[in-house]
């Protein structure tokens, strides 16, 4: 079973988290962060880095993804908890069913934010400096460079304009092809580079390309 952390102060909060996810996941509170621990999904209360900002080194030091609850979190804090690590935003106005449909998201690998704010997030990521990015390139770079040539012109195109943030629509536009050709080359991609999604997809062609 799943193993899900909760980092917050508010008690009614906590109290909600665990009535939907308890009889789902095996959950407990976190209380220091300072120490070491590890879960598949830690929920962080946004309170809790608006009150330190030093805690968004957490996300990539610790054994956890994290899931920040917010109270409409303005979509810069939401970009900024992603390109220092977190795996998503959901906020605390939104359904049982939805933040259950985050973390299963979540649990599967992919990152949880609004559409529109993907390739924001993926700008924001590849203009930042080499050292700031938790990567293996040194490791995988040689079977990264032998997948990256597994890929056809087109691919390869489609790729790059990933990497550069590009939505589906303007790399349709700009390659002349169908919106649902781009989604059918991503598809690809993502099979060949064995990338989970297009967020994952830019490091990787940043990193190795």
């Amino acid at each position: 079973m799943n193993r899900i952390l909760f980092f917050s102060d508010n008690k009614e909060l906590l109290a909600f988290w665990s009535s939907i996810l308890s009889e789902h996941y095996q959950i407990d509170t976190l209380l220091d962060t300072d120490s070491d621990f590890t879960a598949d999904i830690t929920l962080v209360d946004a309170e809790k880095l608006i009150n330190n900002d030093d805690l968004l080194s957490l996300f990539k030091t610790k054994s956890s993804r994290f899931l920040i609850i917010g109270n409409n979190w303005s979509e810069d804090n939401q970009i900024n908890a992603l390109t220092h690590g977190a795996a998503g935003y959901c906020d605390k106005s939104e359904s049982a069913k939805l933040l259950m449909l985050a973390i299963e998201r979540i649990l599967k690998g992919d990152i949880w934010i609004r559409r529109h704010l993907v390739s924001r997030v993926i700008g924001s990521l590849v203009q930042m400096k080499p050292d700031s990015i938790d990567s293996n390139a040194e490791q995988n770079s040689a079977d990264s460079i032998k997948l990256l040539a597994t890929l056809s012109n087109r691919e390869s195109e489609v790729a790059n304009k990933i990497r550069s943030g590009d939505s589906n629509k303007v790399i349709a536009e700009a390659l002349f092809i169908s919106e649902r050709t781009v989604k059918a080359h991503l598809t690809s991609i993502f099979k060949k580079l064995k990338v989970p999604d297009r967020l994952h997809l830019a490091l990787f062609i940043k990193e190795f390309g």
